[in-house]
């Protein structure tokens, strides 16, 4: 009886393991990972390739840009080092898909960056698998993806630039207060008028 359950449970159990997503990578938030690439592109994978390169990559992908939402606007062609050794990593390219990726340079050729969780797959205008400002997944159409990673630059290139210098103010010559000790000149006492409107008599002796 014993061995009859462990038959059965052990398989299940294996299942269970396997099924499991594995989650060892962290995920970077979509505006970490926007800031971070230096290539942002709608593309279509032409070719694939094992490679070897360096024990690091085992895939070569040949990718046609389609739409280059940020970085060198001339390519026409990215080739992307692929399907890393790096524990938990997936980021592997089929053909024909239509993606939207985030890379970042990789000597002289490029490489995804946060591995399968810089790569979207596009199916019928609707990027898959996005994730919103809380890094829950949703998927949402190409369009509306592309404003918000325009948006978000756009935001970031502003808050990099230099402000303006402010022209010099005038200077200002502010009087001081007159001092505690300093009285103000009193003004002089009018002379009384004279006696029966007559002017006096010292005055008339020089006509």
């Amino acid at each position: 009886m014993k061995r009859w359950f462990f038959s059965i449970a052990l398989p299940l159990m294996l299942v269970t393991v396997q099924a499991q997503p594995r989650s060892c990578l962290r995920v970077m938030p979509v505006d970490e990972l926007i800031r971070s690439s230096t290539l942002i592109a709608r593309v279509m994978v032409q070719k694939v390739s094992r490679a070897n390169y360096r024990g690091a990559f085992n895939q070569l992908a040949l990718l046609q840009a389609k739409d280059i939402i940020d970085g060198n606007t001339s390519l026409q062609q990215i080739t992307i080092l692929s399907k890393a050794t790096v524990a938990c990593a997936n980021d592997i390219y089929e053909k024909k898909q239509e993606m939207l990726v985030f890379l970042v340079p990789e000597d002289s050729l490029y490489r995804t960056q946060n591995f399968q969780y810089g790569q979207f797959l596009i199916v019928e205008e609707v990027v898959k698998g996005w994730r919103d400002q809380a890094n829950n997944v949703s998927d949402k159409p190409y369009l509306e993806v592309r404003k918000e990673i325009e948006d978000y630059l756009r935001a970031l290139r502003n808050q990099n630039q230099p402000q303006p210098p402010q022209p010099p103010q005038p200077n200002l010559v502010v009087p001081a207060p007159p001092s505690n000790n300093s009285q103000p000149a009193k003004p002089k006492p009018a002379p009384p008028p004279p006696p029966n409107g007559k002017p006096p008599t010292e005055n008339l002796s020089n006509i």
